[in-house]
């Protein structure tokens, strides 16, 4: 991930340490340093959604009030990108959560199961409900958390596979054949779900 216009990777990870120790300063400016890349991931992410009524910036915000809101205490970079994917995640929910009560069960939101580059190519028929891959990313996180962690951080906060493989310390092969056997157990939980 790019660390933001204004710092470099030390200064994030300086910034993530003193977030860590309790620094509402540092928080905030952490938080200032990624808000573009954030707005992007946030951006794709929507877009992958059919029926989403967040804006971006509402997701990022939503998405910030939720870090903030707990003890944010990322402990290096990976571990930041990992706990503001699994906060869009919860906040998606949420939303959906609050749409489907308001509609008693109306709108499902569907997302396809591929990240940005693979939209151009994602089959139409292969949109889920996100509440079905929610739960079978828990799942999968119960089996395996390294791919969970892949999925989360491909899916959710849009990262490619050389960023991750720097962020968790793999080999980029290793991460696109996390990806692929994610996937492929994902729709097994998905279809066994049904």
């Amino acid at each position: 991930m790019d660390a933001g216009r204004d710092i470099d990777t030390d200064q994030t990870c300086e910034l993530a340490r003193r977030c860590a120790e309790g620094d509402a300063a540092a928080r905030d400016r952490l938080f200032a340093a990624v808000y573009d890349d954030l707005r992007q991931r946030a951006h794709r992410l929507l877009r992958q959604s059919e029926g989403a009524t967040l804006s971006t910036t509402a997701l990022v915000h939503e998405t910030y009030l939720k870090l903030a809101g707990g003890r944010l205490a990322p402990q290096d970079r990976a571990h930041f990108h990992a706990i503001a994917a699994a906060a869009m995640r919860q906040v998606l929910l949420n939303a959906m959560r609050d749409r489907v009560a308001a509609k008693r069960g109306g709108g499902q939101l569907c997302v396809t199961l591929g990240a940005a580059e693979d939209v151009a190519t994602a089959d139409p028929d292969a949109a889920t409900d996100l509440f079905a891959l929610d739960a079978a990313l828990t799942a999968l996180a119960r089996e395996d958390a390294r791919l969970a962690q892949v999925v989360e951080l491909h899916f959710f906060a849009g990262l490619g596979f050389a960023e991750i493989a720097e962020l968790v310390a793999l080999s980029e092969r290793t991460v696109a054949r996390d990806w692929r056997a994610a996937r492929a157990l994902l729709r097994l939980h998905m279809a066994q779900a049904q």
